[in-house]
């Protein structure tokens, strides 16, 4: 039965408020048959790092500037496009080499920083009253892979705080139904139902 358990790693870069998320929903069981095999941080001092270590779950950091794919403080936009790419690629091919490879790798970080903010700036200006929230599968390009969940809403003039609260709130309980509706297709394609 050990190989209709699904292994996920996943990559965080600051608190980890999704991670814990994942962590509570697979030691629930509201994410079947699953474990969370490793977190993965682009920063040494991520907050996700003690929650790995409170429940229990191996880590790694792999950082563009630390491990070598650009210089800190590079400003050229070419050199920081092709360093990325590199990292990027490097990062995969750490990711697929685990003894115990993934079948789900959920992602949070690195690009879409200040999401949040800019959507709350575009309130304030007037041009939204809504936004949304997604997880979507992992493509090249930023933010731009096939939704598996997504989820409209509303602000009602609520400070940025309290409005990044509301976010937060609404994201914890989407990315755990997506990692389970994920979950749920791989152990289905693993059983050959």
């Amino acid at each position: 039965m050990a190989d209709q358990q699904c292994s996920i790693i996943v990559m965080a870069s600051g608190n980890g408020s999704n991670f814990q998320e994942l962590i509570d929903a697979v030691a629930a069981g509201r994410i079947a048959n699953s474990r969370i095999i490793r977190l993965v941080t682009n920063r040494q001092k991520a907050y996700a790092i003690s929650r790995a270590e409170k429940a229990g779950i191996p880590w790694d950091c792999f950082n563009l500037i630390s491990n070598g794919f650009i210089s800190r403080g590079e400003k050229d936009e070419k050199k920081v496009a092709e360093a990325r790419g590199k990292y990027d690629a490097a990062l995969a091919d750490k990711i697929l080499s685990e003894e115990k490879r993934p079948d789900l790798r959920k992602t949070e970080e690195f690009d879409g920083a200040f999401a949040i903010e800019r959507a709350f700036d575009e309130f304030k200006a007037g041009r939204l009253t809504r936004t949304g929230i997604m997880a979507h599968y992992v493509v090249l390009e930023v933010d731009r892979g096939e939704p598996i969940v997504t989820q409209e809403v509303e602000w009602h003039g609520e400070e940025l705080e309290e409005f990044k609260e509301k976010m937060h709130s609404h994201e914890h309980k989407l990315i755990v139904d997506a990692t389970a509706k994920v979950v749920e297709k791989i152990l289905k394609e693993k059983g050959g139902k």
